[in-house]
């Protein structure tokens, strides 16, 4: 059985990512996290330096999706380009409802889609739990909510016994 908990790549951040590679393995869209992924927690809007990235990997033909436990209106808002989706719909991740949701935006297969998070317990799980491609990122900022702090505690364990894979790097 498929250790749940153990993404399909780990690399250090988006920017490190081969979006050539994945393209390659037949990957078609990709499921971005907010939080700690794209920018910093409680960053109301999308940076210049993660713009030009999802507008690089649209022009590359990608379907890019933001996935969030944050609020609707923040998911929403979080960038002014309408080729970019969002899904914020019932659940929380990891829940399959949320990720469903997600693919259902997108019109997108199982196996031509992935998600890329920072977070073990949501991304890499929810993920994993509908059988997409995933991969862990490590998040840009260590200011987070004091759940997610704790939780971080129980991620650097489980990272310690997981033999991950980085062949995804650029």
């Amino acid at each position: 059985m498929q250790n749940l908990l153990k993404p399909d790549y780990y690399v250090n951040s988006i920017y490190n990512i081969n979006y050539q590679k994945l393209k390659d393995m037949g990957i078609k869209n990709i499921i971005f996290d907010i939080d700690n992924t794209l920018v910093k927690w409680k960053t109301p809007k999308i940076n210049d330096k993660a713009k030009i990235l999802l507008e690089s990997l649209i022009d590359m033909g990608f379907n890019i999706c933001i996935l969030s436990n944050s609020s609707a209106k923040r998911v929403k808002n979080f960038t002014d380009n309408d080729k970019i989706l969002y899904f914020s719909g019932i659940g929380i991740k990891p829940m399959k409802n949320k990720f469903y949701g997600a693919l259902n935006v997108l019109k997108a297969k199982k196996e031509e889609t992935c998600i890329v998070g920072d977070q073990i317990f949501t991304d890499i799980l929810g993920g994993n739990r509908i059988g997409i491609t995933t991969i862990l990122v490590e998040p840009i900022d260590s200011n987070e909510l004091i759940t997610t702090m704790f939780i971080r505690k129980i991620e650097k364990k489980i990272k310690k016994k997981l033999n991950m894979n980085n062949d995804i790097c650029s």
